[in-house]
């Protein structure tokens, strides 16, 4: 049986694509030649910028984003306090973590915590540093289980190998006595080993009301603050400004 040429031999893009060159595959149409060297390298740097953003894609789908929030989108308003312990610019960039430093933000429901810890974790990820991304209760529960099953010392080895944990919603559910614990663990493998970004809508003094134990929440409590940076966010919530104003637009309307 004869075959032609485009029969027989197989197509450059699925050869490139066996050879998990999946940026060259795309897009070597679209390379002007030149010259074998300036061809070689524009398809070289399309390979390299590919296996980039897929690396970056896999690391913010491992940290374990809820929604994703930038800091483009985050507004600093006036109710935000900033201790003189760091700057705007040092929160944004991270800086705290390059030394194990926390960030502890506290306020009321709304006032965007959640949206700057997940801005600041994501900022950190697209660096190609690893973070990951949990509600305090979350956590709670898949370190349950993981204890249940007997895979809880492989998990906590995986969370070794981050540089930011981001604990989010302290505060929101009463833990029981098995979860406090395992949670206090974490906390106390991370102290001046890594960096931890804590989110609560409750004042430290009414921690105890979330872990039940004045003594492991004492422990805690001191182990967070040492080396930390505290931000109180005063102020209505934004959800309620932004019913408030549809409410006042569909009043103006009538």
């Amino acid at each position: 049986m004869n075959f032609t040429k485009a029969e027989s031999l197989p197509s450059i893009e699925a050869t490139m694509r066996t050879l998990k060159l999946g940026g060259m595959a795309k897009e070597w149409r679209s390379v002007v030649y030149q010259n074998v060297e300036q061809y070689m390298q524009e398809l070289l740097d399309i390979e390299v910028r590919e296996r980039e953003a897929n690396r970056m894609a896999r690391m913010v789908k491992q940290a374990g984003f809820r929604v994703i929030k930038t800091l483009d989108d985050f507004i600093w308003k006036p109710g935000i306090e900033i201790p003189p312990s760091i700057t705007r610019e040092e929160i944004e960039n991270a800086a705290f973590v390059g030394h194990h430093e926390n960030l502890v933000l506290m306020g009321n429901c709304g006032t965007g915590k959640t949206h700057l810890a997940t801005a600041i974790a994501l900022n950190l990820c697209e660096k190609g540093r690893p973070v990951r991304f949990y509600t305090a209760t979350g956590l709670a529960n898949i370190l349950q289980e993981k204890h249940q099953r007997g895979t809880l010392n492989s998990f906590m080895a995986s969370l070794r190998r981050v540089e930011l944990l981001v604990l989010d919603e302290i505060g929101y559910i009463t833990l029981h006595k098995e979860a406090s614990e395992l949670l206090f663990q974490i906390v106390s493998e991370c102290y001046e080993q890594k960096s931890l970004i804590i989110t609560s809508n409750l004042e430290f003094s009414q921690w105890n009301t979330v872990f039940g134990n004045d003594k492991l929440t004492a422990a805690m409590i001191d182990r967070l603050v040492h080396h930390s940076h505290i931000l109180v966010f005063s102020g209505p919530g934004h959800r309620l400004e932004e019913s408030m104003r549809r409410q006042k637009k569909g009043g103006e309307a009538q």
